[in-house]
């Protein structure tokens, strides 16, 4: 975002598309609902930014929990909210993750075949089946066993037989 520029309207790129945003003195609000294209984010924003700027400056404490709950909105409809913790990118197995006891961490599957890693798999956008890379940093991670089994599943269906599961661990920031 971007912290020292003057506008008071602004958009936000993320994974799903675009979010409205707004400053307000120290404060930023951001839409809830995200949007397909930039212009769409911005109009959404003008129009929290009236909502909010029709709150007289006794209530300016109500007003501000309200822009926080919006941001709080938008969090939870993001398709990444699971993740609220930052993760490193360095995987570890279940050895080095008893080694090093005083580190906390969080459980990732990997899907492999043939000693690679799958890095993009069932990719609408890029209209990619499966892409494979040999490090595994670099492998798409998923933080649920059963998401993890199920992608597994259709590109054994799809692509053919010799894809398997491996747990990792990567340490929380």
């Amino acid at each position: 975002m971007p912290l020292d520029s003057k506008k008071e309207v602004f958009t936000a790129k993320c994974d799903g598309g675009y979010l409205g945003c707004i400053r307000i003195d120290d404060i930023i609000a951001i839409t809830s609902d995200k949007y397909d294209k930039p212009l769409q984010a911005a109009n959404a924003a003008r129009k929290l930014k009236k909502q909010v700027s029709k709150i007289d400056s006794t209530t300016y404490v109500e007003a501000e929990n309200s822009v926080k709950k919006e941001v709080v909105k938008a969090l939870n409809k993001s398709p990444d909210s699971k993740r609220s913790l930052v993760l490193s990118l360095e995987l570890y197995t279940h050895e080095e993750m008893q080694a090093l006891s005083h580190l906390h961490w969080k459980e990732v599957w990997l899907i492999t075949k043939e000693g690679e890693f799958v890095s993009d798999c069932l990719n609408k956008q890029a209209k990619r089946l499966v892409a494979f890379t040999g490090e595994s940093k670099k492998a798409k991670r998923f933080e649920d066993h059963e998401d993890a089994k199920r992608t597994m599943r259709i590109l054994k269906g799809v692509v053919g037989p010799g894809f398997g599961l491996v747990r990792q661990y990567a340490k929380v920031q």
